[in-house]
């Protein structure tokens, strides 16, 4: 670690320290606090450490969690003066909008998305951009929050495997191997001294130690694998193809149980089955990385796994079901674990006929700079970014166009989007650019160099993605 960064992350981990004595204070003045959430793994993950945290120290609070920064901004202009609230993986891209909320209270922002503008008087932000810790790969807003809990009370070492997992919901395993990196290699860390947390690598299969094969299988969405992912009786054929076996003595083997030359097979497998569609093999190099595994967690759940996980949150608060992902994050189990597993496997349902949509040749088009997914009002809008991860993850774009996937909502388009790494290099950030260009189109957006989103008025999309498409030109062109 060289010097400039072991300040970056001393600065960073002391301004944490700072906004939990913030926060400290405002407990022991008997202050009510509103904690605002995004409703993605991440989100929920983040919204679930603090309010974890809050309630190690009896402190008077209440947790929203919403889908739109203006349904954040709904919740704050009604928010009775007796409250604080505070900002979890939201808030740092519309520090503009909260300049005059908070003229009457302070306002706490954690989050990881790189700042638009300055912090007005008035709100108290962390943000790993400004300590030189890149937040969209090395640090998540789970992460974030994480930082301040330990810092408010060491006991919150606890909530380490939340923020490992609000980390993978984000997508962050993005370094060599699909690992965690950066700052987030701190709480892995921390997770694994307390016990909680055993990493290894393997193939990425969700449920690798407790669903048959098969099962597993299917049950993977990322990356996706096209004509498996969703469709078990299709992972079993492939199985049985390249000859491994299925059950043996009656009973269904589980990927755990497989020996390395059987994983070998499988791997090489799919490999073969990927070419025999005309799909690149980048897909079937996302199924090997890092696992990290609860382990005091029931394997028989979907919680053992830090990746299965966040995909049950993220499912949870996509459906319209946030508060049930913010209680299991938190610790509820028994008939609410069943409940949010079932949505669960609904949730993978939809998305695996989404993907089937997304992959139509029709239902794609090209421009210089973008390849375009429209799911137009057959994919649901709160399923369009799952929908871009995916396919993203899967290569489709390639390396010289961004991905942009959009889906209608009941009074607007929900855009998508996501770029490869090496268009970051060349100086794109998609979160500034989605931003600026929903906002001439009179939406809003913003987001992560790689991964960004926005909300534009219905009327405006064939504008929107000219724009767009001549925005991300602009950028690539002063590099040459």
């Amino acid at each position: 670690m060289t010097l400039e960064r072991f300040r970056d992350e001393r600065g960073l981990l002391s301004r944490a320290g700072e906004i939990a004595e913030r926060i400290r204070s405002l407990i022991d003045g008997d202050s009510k606090l509103l904690v605002i959430c995004h409703v993605d793994a991440d989100g929920l993950s983040s919204g679930a450490i603090i309010s974890a945290a809050l309630l190690r120290e009896n402190a008077r609070f209440v947790t929203r969690a919403v889908g739109e920064f203006e349904d954040a901004l709904r919740h704050l202009r009604d928010l009775p003066a007796s409250y604080i609230p505070i900002l979890v993986d939201m808030g740092s891209g519309y520090l503009s909008e909260l300049s005059s909320l908070s003229l009457s209270r302070p306002i706490i922002v954690l989050d990881h998305h790189e700042p638009m503008g300055s912090a007005p008087e008035g709100v108290v932000q962390l943000n790993p951009h400004l300590h030189g810790v890149n937040g969209s790969e090395e640090v998540s807003g789970a992460g974030i929050a994480y930082l301040v809990a330990k810092a408010l009370n060491e006991e919150n070492i606890l909530l380490s495997p939340l923020a490992v997992t609000g980390a993978l919901g984000d997508l962050q395993d993005r370094a060599d191997g699909r690992s965690l990196h950066g700052f987030n290699e701190r709480i892995v860390e921390d997770a694994v001294k307390a016990g909680l947390l055993k990493v290894e690598e393997d193939l990425l299969f969700y449920g690798r130690s407790s669903k048959p094969i098969h099962i597993a299988m299917a049950s993977t969405m990322n990356p996706f694998i096209v004509g498996i992912s969703g469709n078990e009786a299709n992972a079993y054929s492939l199985l049985t193809e390249i000859g491994v076996k299925v059950r043996e003595d009656d009973k269904w083997r589980v990927l755990s149980e497989l020996s390395e030359g059987e994983k070998r097979q499988l791997y090489n497998g799919i490999l073969k089955y990927l070419a025999s569609l005309g799909l690149p093999p980048s897909t079937a190099r996302e199924l090997i990385g890092k696992v990290y595994e609860l382990i005091m967690e029931e394997s028989w759940t979907y919680l053992r796994d830090a990746r299965e996980f966040a995909s049950l949150l993220n499912a949870c608060g996509k459906t319209g079901n946030e508060w049930l992902g913010i209680s299991i994050a938190m610790g509820s189990r028994g008939v609410m674990l069943e409940e949010a597993q079932r949505i669960l496997e609904d949730y993978r349902r939809r998305l695996a006929e989404a993907m089937e949509y997304a992959m139509r040749d029709e239902n794609r088009q090209e421009l210089k700079n973008l390849l375009v997914i429209d799911g137009g009002s057959v994919i649901d809008d709160r399923l369009i970014s799952s929908v871009a991860s995916m396919m993203s993850s899967m290569g489709v774009q390639g390396d010289k166009r961004i991905l942009v996937a959009l889906a209608q909502s009941e009074d607007s388009i929900k855009v998508s989007a996501r770029a490869s790494r090496k268009i970051v290099e060349r100086g794109v950030d998609l979160g500034k650019l989605l931003a600026g260009v929903a906002e001439i189109v009179g939406g809003r957006g913003g987001g992560h160099d790689v991964a960004a989103g926005a909300s534009i008025p219905k009327t405006r999309k064939a504008l929107f993605l000219l724009e767009l498409d001549r925005a991300v030109e602009e950028e690539l062109s002063k590099v040459g």
